[in-house]
């Protein structure tokens, strides 16, 4: 009997182990996830708390506001980029519930910068390249500011860009009043080209708004890298300027867009300002396709810094004769593949 009784006892010993092991698993990691939850509420109050202040700094304060604004999406991009998309959703609502403490503004800028920041800090998230973190942000915030003016034209009824255009044609015909008043005859044939230059300025409002996101992403995004990487021991980089390359696709559509304004495309049609930007646009891409061959050519060939560092700076102070050469520059880069040609002569 004491045998039998002693068999069973050996029996049940693993069933209840097994039973208490299964319960300290599950206890360790419910422990687990509440620590790693409270540790994203740490965070996320933390961070939110500093998009508050920077909001109500680019808001309130007149001469920091500038550098407010910037550091802006930072917040953002870092919840995003260390906890995904799920946590991202809430901390993004959370944000623009507290803008709402701000002001109305404070709604609007919200919803222009949010869509890009989550954009930036999801792609970094996922493990995607700089560029094409830096790509996706560029639209997000090309769509912000799209919904931006779009909002504001509703609440206000007025079409910032025509109020715009119409009181920069004022502004022109003041001058020119006051030039004629005082004896400066200028021919008809030069106010027309004013007129057009303005026109034609309106009309790359889309190329403004897309250059603007492309400056505006990859200074943020390099700000919330440098607060990451001081912060957590995974490094995010950019890599090196000379190691942008343009995929052929860019020539293409600058080429195409090129061909099609040589036939005489309505102005007041909308044809023309889709080709217009997107030629423009390309061929901003292409300049800076040139200014990073400029780059490459001096890392191969071992040259100081300073000489591409230089050669970018007077092309841009000099104007357009130099910025479209660089262009043909970053035209052959693609084209002719140079670099490959380059590297393979040393």
């Amino acid at each position: 009997m004491r045998t039998f009784i002693s068999f069973k006892r050996t029996q049940a010993q693993p069933k209840q182990l097994c039973f208490f092991y299964t319960c300290f698993i599950t206890y360790s990691n419910g422990v687990s996830r509440f620590m790693k939850n409270g540790r994203q509420l740490t965070e996320g109050a933390m961070l939110g708390a500093i998009y508050l202040v920077l909001l109500l700094i680019a808001i309130y304060v007149p001469f920091i506001k500038i550098f407010a604004y910037f550091a802006l999406p930072v917040p953002i991009i870092l919840y995003w980029l260390r906890h995904g998309i799920k946590s991202g959703f809430t901390f993004s609502a959370a944000i623009l519930l507290l803008s709402i403490i701000a002001s109305p503004a404070g709604i609007l800028t919200t919803l222009t910068i949010a869509i890009g920041a989550s954009m930036t800090g999801y792609a970094l998230h996922r493990k995607q390249t700089t560029y094409e973190a830096l790509l996706k942000g560029t639209a997000g915030y090309a769509l912000g500011v799209t919904i931006f003016w779009v909002l504001t034209q509703a609440i206000t009824g007025i079409n910032i860009i025509e109020t715009a255009q119409t009181s920069m044609q004022a502004t022109m015909q003041e001058v020119r009043t006051q030039m004629n008043d005082l004896g400066v005859a200028t021919p008809e044939e030069r106010w027309g080209q004013v007129t057009e230059m303005i026109d034609y300025i309106f009309v790359l409002v889309p190329t403004l708004i897309a250059i603007y996101s492309l400056l505006y992403a990859f200074v943020t995004q390099w700000l919330a890298q440098k607060v990451h990487n001081r912060q957590q021991k995974e490094k995010i980089l950019y890599p090196p300027f000379r190691r942008f390359n343009l995929p052929v696709i860019v020539l293409f559509i600058y080429f195409i867009g090129s061909f099609a304004r040589w036939f005489n495309i309505d102005p007041n049609g909308g044809l023309y300002p889709f080709v217009v930007n997107i030629t423009e646009f390309a061929g901003i891409l292409l300049i800076i396709q040139g200014f990073a061959f400029m780059f490459y050519f001096a890392y191969e060939r071992k040259l100081a810094k300073v000489f591409p560092i230089l050669t970018v700076i007077f092309s841009i102070l000099l104007g357009p004769i130099l910025l479209y050469l660089v262009r043909v520059l970053g035209i052959i880069d693609i084209g002719f593949r140079l670099r490959e040609r380059l590297s393979s002569k040393k």
